[in-house]
């Protein structure tokens, strides 16, 4: 950041330098005194038409006055959205050094959804600022999408105190600006104030070496009507040997006049300047080296400095020295006659200049200028083997802009070359449908000729077919990824410049892969490296997909302590750069109601789910949006809210059906969440049946489908079979979130089966491994068995005693001694009769009973009466009953 102009593309570069002035301007201090009355939290709108030297005059102010803090000058550039335009303001105000004063400023970086909340940031960071910050917004008039627009509007109606905002158009009126100006904040300087008058005309001539004298100042007010560009024109033009203006060339409109005037400035040149005015004129800026390229010529920098000095319509640039601009009506005639002279000279040109800018690391511009010429298959080479990435980066909607036009050709007349430049636009827009189509079109014409294909061209069909993939494929998207890894390690780095951003992207999602399928050892490892990778190429967002993977890693891994970390600085990251709802952050807000739901924070889980949903859009990551729609179910079923369980599991099934099939961990997740409504609803038995028994390898998906099991047969009445298919600790090992729920569910079996010491045993185990990340919700799902067994070991344990009394405050005690309830003791029931107290709730027999646990009917009727004693009852109901109240069933 200690060049924060540096970071800017090269095309934004220049948009941010303002004009320099001209050597023969006339400085006109009536105009400074107007634009001097705009302070700090006013606007000041200078408006008129084309070539009344509106940007020169606020150049000229900006130059003169005594400075109160940082100025930022924006040219609005060719409209591209909402996000781009914000992102150049935001580069502006780094050139301008305004961004320094502001951290919040220098990390906000919009996104794909960038929008309305992301714009009152800006303003924050700007009402932050400690100084005042003046931001100059030349050619406003070139917004045209009313949302982008609105932005503008928004940023005049939240101006913060500390902004002197300068908006410099053709047509104010869409800015909307009333209020402002009853308000006294709004500074107008128009037409009329720009309009040269007697004594600026006579300044003029003293600039240029001409002493005008009354007849022939009257001659140009009348035929120019103060008409800035018009007057500079007619000095240029219409001077005889003497010095004097022949009047009579001067006559008709402003614009009839300006193209004629003009054209009789590139008459009077010598043939060797004019040529080299045709030629250079195809860039929107030059250097002299870009124009040495252009025209051969080794004295290019010297001509361009002549043509300053003459005043030949050609300034500098004043914050890049080394950079040249002509005239825009100056720039649209040579541009109009080189093509009239000579048809295919654009072309070349174009393509000279697209190569210089290919070998000055600019691509984008090197697209721009291949496409101008109709060069196709160079614009899909650089963008294939340098530009690709930068889809990705801050400068993503620049370079959709360059692409526009390969995209308009690929509708009417599709190449291979023109389809995959529609394809990568397709992705910037996030119409992932329409850009799988184009790239696969692309693909169907090269198979057909193999002559014609790039490595760079073939990455990037490999690339849509991965985001294809991540989003509406899932279990393909390992092997895409492989696909892409394959293609830049055949291709050597002199081949392909951005082989590492695309081996970046490819390992990125590839982790997010592995992931998926539960194999997280791999996945970390991934993630890791792409992580750090991607913060050194400059793409945050993919950075951002990395950590946010990371930390579900940690949720499967029960490291809460960690996910809480990773998490709040991930969200303090995207609260700063404003990626609070992009669909990068939605694997964040997964994570996040994981962690929310294991520490029982159900409120806190809900509004991440919530957040999750805001992020979904294009490019949606459809493997976290159901993670988090796994944990909406969770909720609901932590709640016992048996509606709301069942309502959430719908929206959980149409996330599942926006991929062709679910990875293995995905699908445990998904499996699990509708399992748990089922056994909610009373449906324990079906789950049973539709659930396989996982087999004994320590897998994450193995231990959540073993406490989803154990949990259908203890509500289906069957604790010791839950105690079989739970198994030992041993299995649970590596997963402590699912180690800790499967001791709560052995203890709760023990329990009802009368092995009391046993149940403590477990529930101690459970407290043992969830005190220290500060699981909470198994034990409130556990309800009150798991609230008595607590009770008991608080009076019995000297561990974790603090993480007890919290536990019990969630799950409220049960049988404390100023209990209302006092149940008596019962005489221990042997191992047999807890088994048939199992089956007395059910609608079984005694020779039903007698038949499922191989023994005879006189064996369980013989049990059956030493229950209906041991508890003091004396009929079936009762001892259903009775066996409730001490948790034995």
């Amino acid at each position: 950041m200690d060049a924060p102009s540096g970071r800017l593309a090269p095309g934004l570069r220049l948009r941010t330098a303002r004009p320099a002035l001209p050597p023969a301007y006339v400085h006109r201090h009536r105009i400074d005194q107007t634009l001097s009355a705009c302070g700090p939290g006013d606007i000041a709108v200078v408006e008129a038409g084309a070539g009344y030297g509106k940007s020169l005059a606020v150049a000229s102010w900006l130059q003169h006055r005594v400075a109160d803090g940082p100025v930022a000058w924006l040219a609005v550039g060719e409209p591209h959205g909402m996000r781009a335009l914000w992102s150049d303001i935001l580069g502006s105000l780094t050139a301008g050094g305004a961004s320094t004063g502001s951290g919040a400023l220098l990390d906000i970086a919009p996104g794909p959804a960038f929008a309305e909340p992301e714009v009152d940031m800006i303003v924050d960071g700007l009402a932050s600022s400690p100084t005042p910050v003046t931001l100059v917004l030349d050619d406003v008039h070139r917004i045209d999408a009313p949302d982008v627009m609105d932005s503008i509007r928004h940023l005049v109606a939240r101006q913060p105190e500390r902004l002197r905002l300068v908006l410099i158009t053709r047509a104010a009126a869409d800015l909307r600006l009333q209020r402002v100006r009853l308000e006294g904040r709004l500074i107008e300087v128009g037409m009329r104030d720009l309009q040269f008058t007697r004594d600026d005309v006579v300044d003029l001539g003293r600039m240029v070496g001409s002493e005008f004298d009354a007849t022939e100042v009257d001659t140009l007010l009348e035929r120019t009507q103060g008409w800035a560009t018009g007057l500079r024109l007619a000095v240029l033009s219409a001077r005889d040997d003497l010095g004097h203006v022949t009047s009579d060339r001067l006559t008709g409109r402003n614009d009839l006049v300006a193209a004629y005037l003009l054209e009789e400035v590139l008459e009077d040149l010598a043939p060797t300047d004019r040529r080299f005015l045709l030629a250079t004129s195809v860039g929107e800026s030059i250097t002299p080296s870009l124009a040495r390229a252009l025209t051969g010529r080794a004295d290019s920098r010297r001509v361009l400095d002549d043509l300053v000095a003459r005043n030949v319509l050609t300034v500098r640039l004043a914050d890049r020295p080394d950079w040249y601009a002509y005239h825009p009506l100056f720039r649209e005639l040579l541009i109009d006659r080189l093509g009239a002279e000579n048809p295919d000279a654009p072309a070349d040109l174009h393509r000279r200049a697209a190569n210089w800018c290919v070998r000055n690391d600019d691509p984008i511009a090197a697209i721009d200028h291949f496409a101008r010429a109709g060069a196709w298959h160079e614009v899909t080479t650089v963008l294939g083997d340098v530009a690709g990435p930068l889809v990705l980066s801050p400068q993503a909607s620049e370079l959709a802009g360059a692409l526009e036009s390969a995209a308009r050709e690929a509708a009417r007349r599709p190449t291979a070359d023109t389809l995959l430049a529609a394809a990568v636009l397709c992705y910037h827009r996030g119409d992932f449908g329409e850009m799988s189509r184009n790239a696969e079109d692309a693909a169907e014409l090269l198979d057909a000729e193999p002559a014609r294909a790039t490595p760079g061209s073939r990455i990037l069909i490999a690339l849509t077919r991965m985001v294809t993939a991540r989003s509406s494929r899932l279990p393909e998207l390992i092997d895409r990824c492989d696909e892409v890894l394959d293609l830049v390690a055949s291709a050597s780095r002199v081949e392909i410049p951005a082989a590492r951003a695309y081996t970046l992207m490819a390992r990125n999602n590839r982790g997010i892969g592995l992931f998926h399928r539960g194999e997280v050892d791999a996945a970390a490892t991934e993630l890791v490296g792409s992580a750090a990778t991607a913060e050194d190429l400059g793409l945050g967002l993919t950075a951002l997909a990395a950590e946010t993977y990371l930390a579900l890693i940690d949720v499967t891994r029960g490291e809460l302590g960690v996910v809480a970390d990773r998490i709040a600085a991930m969200t303090a990251l995207v609260e700063r750069r404003g990626w609070t709802r992009q669909p990068q952050a939605v694997a964040l807000y997964a994570a996040q109601a994981l962690l929310d739901l294991e520490r029982h924070d159900l409120d806190a889980a809900d509004r991440a789910v919530s957040m999750a949903r805001r992020a979904v859009g294009p490019g949606t990551d459809t493997a976290a949006l159901l993670i988090g729609e796994a944990v909406a179910v969770g909720v609901a079923v932590t709640r016992a809210d048996v509606y709301a369980a069942r309502a959430q599991c719908r929206r959980l099934e149409i996330a599942r059906r926006s991929t062709s099939g679910l990875p293995l961990l995905v699908r445990s997740w998904y499996d699990a969440a509708i399992a748990e409504t089922r056994i909610l609803m009373g449906e324990a038995e079906s789950v049973i049946t539709s659930l396989t028994r996982p087999d004994a390898s320590a897998t994450y998906e193995g231990a959540l489908t073993r406490v989803v099991l154990a949990k259908a047969q203890l509500a289906a009445g069957r604790p010791a079979v839950a105690i079989d298919v739970l198994g030992t600790a041993d299995g649970f090992a590596p997963h402590r979130l699912q180690a800790v729920e499967a001791e709560i569910l052995t203890a709760v079996a023990w329990a009802r089966l009368h092995r009391d010491v046993a149940a403590l045993q477990h529930l101690t185990a459970a407290v043992r491994l969830a005190a220290p990340v500060r699981q909470i919700r198994p034990f409130v799902a556990g309800g009150a068995p798991v609230a008595a067994l607590l009770t008991r070991l608080e009076h019995v344990t000297a561990e974790d005693t603090e993480f007890v009394r919290d536990l019990l405050g969630v799950c409220g005690r049960v049988g404390t001694p100023d209990s209302t309830v006092v149940v008596p003791p019962v005489e221990s029931l042997t191992d047999r009769e807890l088994m048939v107290l199992q089956y007395l709730p059910t609608m079984y027999k005694a020779a039903e009973i007698a038949a499922d646990l191989f023994v005879s009917v006189n064996t369980v009727k013989t049990h059956q009466q030493s229950i209906y004693r041991k508890l003091g009852v004396s009929s079936r109901r009762d001892a259903v009953d009775r066996a409730r109240e001490r948790h034995l069933i």
